[in-house]
């Protein structure tokens, strides 16, 4: 490699560095007088990057095991690739340092194309950007502990170049990260194109020229396999939220788009629930409706239908399961034929609360006055006035199967 002039305020004056096998050999000056000073002025600090490029299989091992303990994220990153990328980097940046420059095109590029390789495996974005501020901050460190404990002058000299080595930094990050976004931009234009196709596929059907077993394949879904749909109002998901959610790293396979006012996510081999924690750390007000896992395309289509029907169940920040809710799920599309009945007793439950909650609870605690007194903090007779108070103001009986049914339809479907 052949390294940029130095800046030399008088005349000319050239330093050729070479690294090979990760030896550096010695510069080669030409000229005399103040050069020649400047030169020998500097030399430690050639002399020291010389040093320590040959020295490089042996400390960066080391670094990359501080990257590696620092950001977990780079245990998806093969070590031994990852060795060879910072050798390679380090050894531009001996070269940059012993000739006082900034990265070559050539290096910028280089790491250009290291932040495409790194969006390729799936590593955040983030990690990336520590990596970096990682190996520079243990590299800097080995060289400014090597230079004061052999020459004081290179310590200082080193010193003198912070702003200096500050912009390998910033270009090599820099060029990283750009090539990162656009690199996961191309790949995520790609999954969703393929997502909206797969998700309008199951909706309709498979119509005429949709193969939707070969959409299932490249979205690296197994066609034969266990699905699980989650939906949750297209309002909360930003984009930003939705590339999050498509890009984590996930034990399974997760694909998710946006289909008019819903956001619909398909699962395979990820708990529903883990989705669900991901999605409200970002939006605690996000609410979602799970489907029943079913099996193979026509489960996952299925299991679309149960998430909406489940959803409108959900007040902002919950969660409700079809396995959970699927009588009020079934019955709420067409709730406004029987209006008429449960209206007078919704009402009933908007102007006396406490009663809606004493029947719920009573519901919920094995139709026991103790327990649910107990639940309720009253006494057993006030919960048993109370069911008695219900049953006049609304007919329904909750001790009866029929009063007890109708009740919890009439409490359990949103407004109508």
């Amino acid at each position: 490699m052949v390294a940029a002039p130095l800046p030399c305020n008088r005349e000319r004056e050239h330093y050729e560095i070479h690294i090979s096998g990760g030896a550096m050999v010695e510069p080669v000056t030409e000229g005399a007088g103040a050069q020649g000073d400047t030169a020998a002025a500097w030399q430690p600090v050639v002399e020291l990057c010389a040093s320590l490029a040959a020295e490089l299989p042996t400390v960066i091992p080391r670094i990359v095991d501080r990257i590696r303990l620092e950001i977990p994220s780079y245990g998806i990153v093969d070590r031994e690739q990852q060795e060879r990328d910072v050798t390679r980097h380090y050894q531009g940046l001996l070269t940059g340092v012993a000739a006082r420059r900034s990265p070559t095109r050539e290096e910028v590029e280089a790491a250009h194309a290291l932040g495409a390789e790194r969006a390729a495996t799936g590593l955040p974005l983030h990690a990336l950007i520590e990596a970096y501020h990682v190996g520079y901050r243990e590299m800097w460190n080995v060289l400014l502990a090597r230079a004061q404990s052999h020459d004081t002058q290179a310590g200082a000299q080193l010193l003198s170049i912070v702003g200096m080595v500050w912009t390998w930094v910033q270009a090599s990050s820099s060029a990283a990260a750009e090539a990162y976004g656009v690199a996961v931009r191309a790949a995520d234009a790609t999954l969703l194109r393929l997502t909206h196709q797969f998700l309008d596929g199951l909706a309709t059907a498979a119509p005429a020229g949709v193969d939707l077993e070969q959409l299932a394949a490249a979205l690296t879904f197994d066609p034969a396999g266990g699905f699980q749909a989650l939906c949750s109002p297209a309002e909360a998901w930003t984009d930003e939220r939705m590339m999050d959610l498509r890009h984590r790293r996930w034990p399974g396979t997760l694909r998710c788009a946006t289909r008019g006012n819903l956001m619909i996510a398909l699962v395979q081999d990820i708990p529903p629930q883990a989705v669900v924690e991901a999605a409200q750390r970002q939006n605690p007000d996000a609410s979602f409706g799970i489907g029943l896992p079913r099996t193979g395309l026509p489960g996952a289509a299925m299991s679309m239908a149960d998430a909406r029907a489940a959803l409108p169940l959900a007040d902002p920040g919950q969660v409700k399961s079809f396995a959970d809710h699927w009588l009020l799920a079934t019955l709420a599309p067409t709730a406004q034929r029987f209006a008429v009945l449960l209206e007078p007793r919704r009402e009933a439950a908007r102007q006396h609360p406490d009663l809606a909650e004493t029947v719920l609870r009573f519901a919920e605690n094995g139709f026991s006055l103790t327990a649910t007194a107990r639940v309720l903090h009253v006494h057993p007779n006030t919960v048993k006035y109370r069911l008695q108070r219900w049953q006049q103001l609304t007919d329904w009986d909750v001790r009866t199967w029929h009063g007890l049914s109708s009740t919890m339809i009439a409490l359990g479907l949103p407004t109508l």
